[in-house]
């Protein structure tokens, strides 16, 4: 039995400012939320939260969830406690052996390069692969042309060789107008998939574009709940499924929706938020249970969970371990059922509203 719940608002900057086709991300903004057992137990879990929202408010919304149906509490805050809590009892006690087992061992992620000119695109990708990284996701820029898109992928692919599987996060910003005239272009490139190209709201437009090209379509900003993900793949509006428990409300919901999506046949990868390293070490568990998939084996995945260098600190006293184009938790002395733990002196330098 959980005891007692506690609170704390961080806010971490990156390291330098991180941009995607749909803006600059400059810091974190997350709620560690902290569960003890009756016998002195703790588990500690994060939920991301908006930088402008007070601390006060965003713990009273937290309480009204926690005291009962939280009448009022936005969508996306539901979303965000249920990762913070969920995360939190999977970090108090330690799941079944085999998913122990494969958390010690991790799962593959995907480097990541942002929307960068063409020889730093390069070069970073070369030191990903030096990195033993074997899948590398690159981030569109806003005001891109297609032309110049093509031109520094196909440079990128050059530089990889085939053997490297490449990924487009293209964050929502295209015009279902001109989306499968770009795709068509980047089809030399080979991309293991293109994330998604369309804005949210067009589902319809999406499941159209994938008839029309021959590159692969995943939804990411697009899957918010377990009814949205199974309307998207019911809909044919996806290939694949990326997945950030902070988006979809923690564990059990990744879960559910790996579960309904691999009944369909469309795999699903896990992701963030940009989470610090105890979001990301509850989102290294939900990878290492994801259902098998007919033609991409879960073991074969890589998942967007090398993020943790992206920010100032990640608050652990040992870091996630990443080696060979793999994540894991480190596992030291006096750790959690999660493998980490936390680094009280990061957390008091980067608390917001202290008291």
């Amino acid at each position: 039995m959980t005891a007692a719940l506690a609170v704390r608002r961080v806010r971490v900057p990156f390291r330098v400012p991180f941009e995607t086709a749909a803006g600059t991300w400059s810091a974190r903004d997350s709620l560690l939320v902290e569960l003890r057992a009756d016998a002195g137990a703790r588990g500690v879990g994060e939920a991301v939260v908006d930088g402008d929202a007070t601390t006060g408010g965003l713990t009273a919304q937290l309480q009204l969830l926690m005291d009962g149906p939280g009448d009022g509490v936005p969508e996306a805050l539901r979303h965000a406690f249920a990762a913070g809590v969920g995360g939190a009892l999977m970090d108090l006690a330690p799941g079944p052996p085999e998913v122990a087992g494969a958390l010690r061992h991790g799962v593959r992620v995907n480097a990541t390069v942002g929307a960068v000119d063409t020889d730093e695109a390069v070069e970073a990708a070369a030191a990903a692969i030096d990195a033993g990284f074997g899948t590398i996701k690159l981030k569109a820029g806003g005001r891109e042309s297609t032309s110049a898109l093509r031109d520094r992928l196909l440079a990128v692919r050059a530089a990889a060789g085939p053997a490297i599987a490449l990924r487009l996060d293209v964050n929502g910003t295209w015009d279902p107008e001109d989306a499968a005239s770009r795709l068509r272009a980047l089809e030399p490139v080979g991309l293991q998939y293109v994330e998604q190209p369309l804005a949210v709201g067009a589902r319809g437009a999406t499941a159209i574009l994938r008839t029309r090209v021959a590159v692969p379509i995943a939804a990411d900003e697009a899957v918010t709940s377990p009814a949205v993900a199974e309307a998207l793949v019911r809909s044919g509006a996806a290939d694949v499924l990326v997945v950030k428990p902070a988006r979809v409300g923690g564990p059990a919901a990744v879960a559910e929706i790996a579960l309904m999506a691999g009944a369909h046949g469309v795999p699903v990868v896990v992701s963030t938020l940009f989470e610090t390293g105890i979001g990301l070490a509850a989102a290294i568990a939900c990878a290492v249970s994801l259902p098998e998939v007919e033609g991409w084996p879960a073991v074969e995945r890589a998942h967007g969970l090398a993020t943790a260098d992206i920010l100032e600190d990640d608050l652990l006293v040992e870091p996630l371990v990443i080696e060979g184009g793999r994540v894991r938790a480190p596992f030291g002395p006096g750790c959690s059922a999660l493998g980490v733990t936390l680094d009280e002196a990061a957390v008091t330098r980067f608390l917001v509203d202290r008291p």
